[in-house]
């Protein structure tokens, strides 16, 4: 049974960034253009709508008509408070769409209506806040430890007029409180921290998706190794280029075996 949602600012402490859940992005010593495969000279789309056309996205098909302007709201919100504090990389409408959107439609496509989702180290609100505006027929809750960032994600929300709660907590600490259909995470650790922190926690939720590149398959060894999926299927539900490079990303499906059940077999 879903349990009542509500907000976790006033009642949080600030945890260390660096032992945060906090949404970074991966990066190495290239630019982000270079490393989407983007011409450094050539100007940046003047619109969400053109940026998207030129990558051949599709929005998914129970997005509302005012998904456009809601996401390009969004960025703008996200880059007006990343000039105060460090959010995202991604701080033009085409770097937006090769990665934030695109991950999050590919993410939005594998929910249930209805469904009840945890975004796990929100960072700026990517998947989050997209996948609300993208999915008004699921519940959408944030959830980053760190304070500062919860609350930009809560100032965000609040002025966008989107029903999203947020809480300024550990997952652990959510999860006592709070039951969910999915949680989902993104640039928030490997899979080996992931199920750590979840390791006590499988009970309250039905499945983990976790958004991974070309690595995970090492992660999922040594998560393994540690016996941290002693129990938990894990599944790739879809994976996809990542527009610019030769890697993919993929979308893993992670859920607690039920007694007696087995494992379905994959790679």
């Amino acid at each position: 049974m879903k349990r009542e949602f509500g907000k976790g600012i006033g009642n949080s402490v600030e945890q260390n960034e660096n032992d945060s859940m906090a949404n970074q992005d991966e990066t190495t010593s290239e630019t982000v253009e270079t490393q989407l495969g983007l011409d450094a000279g050539e100007p940046a789309s003047p619109t969400l709508a053109i940026a998207i056309e030129k990558l051949g996205l599709e929005l998914p098909s129970e997005a509302p008509a005012t998904a456009l302007e809601q996401l390009e709201e969004y960025c703008r919100r996200l880059w007006d408070w990343n000039e105060k504090i460090n959010l995202t990389r991604h701080t033009n409408f085409d770097l937006f769409a090769r990665r934030d959107l695109l991950d999050a439609c590919k993410l939005a496509k594998l929910l249930e209506p209805g469904e009840d989702i945890l975004d796990v180290g929100s960072g700026g609100g990517v998947p989050g806040i997209v996948v609300a505006i993208l999915r008004p027929d699921v519940q959408v809750s944030l959830c980053d430890s760190v304070g500062k960032k919860a609350k930009v994600l809560d100032d965000i929300v609040e002025r966008m007029k989107l029903p999203i709660p947020v809480h300024a907590l550990r997952v652990q600490a959510v999860l006592e409180d709070y039951r969910y259909s999915s949680l989902v995470a993104r640039a928030v650790g490997p899979l080996e921290k992931l199920c750590d922190w979840l390791k006590n926690d499988w009970h309250n939720f039905d499945r983990l998706l976790a958004l991974k590149g070309p690595k995970w398959i090492e992660e999922r060894g040594a998560a393994r190794h540690r016996g941290l999926l002693k129990g938990i299927e894990l599944r790739r539900l879809v994976s996809y280029p990542m527009p610019g490079t030769e890697s993919e990303s993929v979308i893993l499906q992670l859920r607690r075996l039920k007694p007696g059940e087995k494992e379905i077999s994959q790679d």
